[in-house]
């Protein structure tokens, strides 16, 4: 058997190279450990190495990396994790990670607690698709929410001005990190949601920076108030890595200002294309209403009724002389029904009148008779009435006895008498 041609040092270093810096396990993982060998030459990159009980790792954090980083300074002993990706240092031959983002101990706990707000809004619905609002195609004013000496405020502006340079740009400055910022952010935004602005879309972030200058968009605060906002809102948070929530919250997100910008701003010369075609299509459409309104006019003007309009006029002028002779008519006949009935009343009304007259003539007959009857009139004549103490009417002098008191009625009064003898 032919044995295989030998490789070299470098050869074999650059295969196990590729080896590594192919595995998908090996980019972007965090590793936890504490730190030894820590030094930083006059080149600015950090070199240390990260321990645990049974290994180490050699790590480099490179100065384009480092700069921002704005945690407590390093060193030996430390415990802290770290975020980046596994390669080769050929000329040693020994792997190393290179180091992107460093976290000090207990920042694990900041992702899950961002985690669990994740899940908390996402329950409430915050992030939703359905309430994604589309941002408009053609905005008249651009609402900008960032800090006022960051290099977002002038990427957005320089290429909203490149786009179209009759936009209107309204800024509201805003503290972007720090204890302060989720306040000034929020208030930022609620200030462009103003309607006497006009706002029409609102671009809302800053350039890059460090997990910790992020987190304020990472705030509970933020996240609402760009899920409130009634103006459509877009996330512009310079990031590649990092999962911020505003980005979820917001109506479109973009992974750095710039590109903001290009998707909120329209370009001019798209503008003015889409007005062409505008244009172009409002005249087909009206040629085409006109035609047809020719159409319409030629078949109406050849029917009879335009050729001779006055005999239409003429029929309706006589139907309307028939209506009103058969209205005077009826008036008429109505006016007649109710004399004949009204007479019917009145003769009805004298006959109910002479009756009354007949009957209360009765009654006072009658009246009379009986007030002559009527013990009260007999008693006007001189005549009295005697009852006993039981108020019994005495008829004959049997029925009383001998020294009883008797009550004597007469038309003016009473008196009371005492039988005397047997």
């Amino acid at each position: 058997m032919e044995e295989s041609k030998p490789f070299s040092v470098g050869e074999i270093t650059k295969v196990i190279k590729g080896l590594i810096s192919g595995s998908p396990d090996l980019k972007n993982v965090w590793v936890r450990g504490e730190i030894s060998n820590y030094s930083r030459p006059n080149s600015g990159h950090i070199y240390f190495s990260l321990k645990d009980e049974t290994s180490l790792i050699r790590c480099t954090f490179f100065n384009y990396s480092n700069k921002n980083y704005t945690g407590k300074p390093l060193s030996d002993g430390k415990e802290i994790q770290v975020y980046g990706s596994v390669t080769l240092y050929e000329a040693g031959g020994s792997y190393n990670l290179n180091v992107s983002k460093v976290e000090e101990l207990g920042q694990g706990d900041i992702l899950l607690r961002i985690e669990r707000l994740k899940q908390k809004l996402t329950a409430e619905g915050i992030f939703d698709p359905e309430k994604k609002r589309r941002i408009p195609s053609f905005p008249k004013t651009l609402g900008i929410a960032t800090s006022p000496s960051g290099a977002a405020i002038e990427d957005i502006i320089k290429i909203a001005r490149s786009r179209y340079p009759g936009i209107n740009i309204l800024i509201a400055p805003c503290v972007v990190q720090g204890e302060d910022a989720p306040a000034s952010i929020t208030a930022a935004i609620e200030e462009l949601n103003r309607p006497e602005w006009n706002v029409d879309v609102i671009i809302a972030g800053r350039g890059g920076g460090s997990f910790e200058d992020l987190m304020a968009y990472n705030d509970e605060s933020v996240v609402r108030a760009y899920a409130n906002s009634k103006v459509p809102i877009i996330s512009a948070v310079g990031h590649q890595t990092d999962v911020l929530l505003t980005d979820f919250a917001a109506d479109f997100a973009t992974p750095t200002p710039t590109a903001a910008a290009e998707h909120a701003v329209p370009k001019e010369e798209d503008i003015l294309q889409f007005l062409s075609q505008l244009e172009g299509r409002l005249r087909t459409s009206l040629s085409a209403r006109v035609s047809s309104s020719k159409d319409r006019l030629r078949l109406v003007s050849g029917k009879f009724i335009f050729r001779e309009p006055m005999q239409l006029l003429n029929q309706r002028s006589q139907r309307l002389d028939e209506i009103g002779t058969r209205l005077q008519k009826a008036v008429s006949n109505k006016l007649n029904l109710a004399l004949v009935r009204l007479e019917r009343y009145e003769t009805l009304s004298s006959k109910i009148h002479n009756i009354l007259n007949y009957k209360k003539q009765k009654a006072e007959f009658w009246l009379s008779k009986v007030e002559d009857l009527s013990p009260v009139a007999t008693m006007k004549r001189g005549y009295s009435i005697v009852r006993n103490q039981k108020g019994e009417i005495i008829r004959s002098p049997k029925e009383t006895e001998p020294e009883e008191e008797l009550q004597v009625l007469l038309s003016g009064g009473t008196i009371q008498v005492v039988r005397k003898g047997n």
